[in-house]
């Protein structure tokens, strides 16, 4: 059996959990939409700052919540989609579900899979294990034993033979996804992009400013950047490095380790700026829309983010390259970087 679910496509790079369920709102509404418009609103500016002597980074700092589940559980209800997600103990059984979908007229997202064993990434394939990844599969033919896929880093219709997807599905990465997930969307209202924007920031904003506890929003920031200091003396160097690892890592455009901390003589494929550069741009372009200043002023102290991110970046990778320590001058910069916030969002006057 061959199906195929005829659908637009928007090549929007780096936001793979949400360019699927983009694609099925733009065909459903015909907004068109800024790039990682859904991703930011979801996912930035969350930030969480957290300490313990039993997990295995004794410091947690998160400008943003990247948990795909957490981001649809936030966003869904302002979008006006439905979802579930779908986890199953064989491949056999997780594609069955998927087929019965692409039967019944609706597109299914997969993941997380391992960009491993995608060979149209062709600097990944077979070279590096990034499981953290999603698709949305449109159709699949039996006799070819293959699915019809789009990706946010692709334009054209993709195919995907059934043993390269088994490979790709049999992948967990705690704490976002299991082995074989497949998400179920279903888009029941029709909302304006507008709007979206506004209720999702405003939330966004009432969270940063307004925190519940005190280690979230600017409360968490204030206190991350007070312990900062005293880091060295409380935990050991290794776990230090590891900590600041992690936290450059999910600064980049897309969670990876910078080439120079591995060794690698290579410019990197991503920035890593903190998303503070994707915010900007798409505030920007809310504000071109509609010719409401808010925005664009906004925009302006997100830029000056990045820059500051950018900064924090640099002083990270030479530390833990073995070029120069530098890392006394990070409280100083992550202030910037609270200032900045406080003011961007201070600026959303809707």
């Amino acid at each position: 059996m061959r199906k195929i679910i005829d659908i637009k496509h928007h090549f929007d790079d780096y936001e793979c959990m949400w360019n699927g369920i983009e694609d099925i709102y733009v065909n459903k509404t015909g907004e068109c939409l800024p790039n990682n418009f859904f991703f930011l609103l979801s996912g930035f500016g969350s930030f969480c700052y957290l300490k313990t002597q039993k997990a295995e980074l004794k410091r947690m700092v998160a400008l943003g919540d990247g948990r795909t589940k957490k981001m649809y559980e936030f966003l869904a209800p302002i979008v006006g989609f439905e979802y579930k997600h779908h986890e199953y103990r064989s491949f056999e059984k997780a594609l069955i579900k998927a087929k019965s979908e692409i039967d019944s007229g609706y597109p299914v997202v997969l993941g997380a899979i391992d960009m491993f064993y995608l060979p149209y990434f062709e600097k990944l394939y077979h070279k590096e294990h990034i499981p953290f990844h999603y698709i949305l599969m449109v159709g699949y033919d039996d006799e070819k034993q293959s699915i019809y896929l789009y990706d946010c880093g692709r334009l054209e219709l993709l195919s995907l033979s059934y043993i390269q997807l088994r490979n790709a599905m049999n992948c967990n990465y705690p704490g976002l996804s299991k082995e074989n997930t497949i998400c179920t969307i279903r888009m029941i209202e029709e909302r304006d992009k507008i709007q979206i924007a506004k209720d999702a920031l405003a939330r966004k904003k009432d969270s940063f400013l307004n925190p519940t506890t005190g280690f979230l929003g600017y409360k968490g920031f204030e206190k991350f950047i007070s312990e900062l200091p005293r880091w060295k003396d409380e935990i050991s160097k290794e776990e230090y490095d590891k900590i600041l690892t992690n936290m450059v890592e999910f600064f980049g455009t897309v969670p990876t380790i910078p080439n120079a901390i591995k060794g690698i003589d290579e410019p990197d494929f991503v920035e890593f700026k903190g998303g503070f550069d994707k915010m900007s741009r798409m505030l920007r372009y809310l504000g071109d829309e509609t010719k409401n200043d808010y925005w664009t002023k906004s925009a302006v102290y997100f830029d000056e983010g990045a820059a500051v991110i950018k900064r924090v970046s640099d002083v990270i990778i030479e530390y833990l390259s073995d070029k120069e320590d530098n890392t006394d001058l990070l409280p100083k910069l992550f202030a910037e970087v609270l200032e900045k916030m406080i003011d961007g969002y201070h600026a959303l006057d809707f």
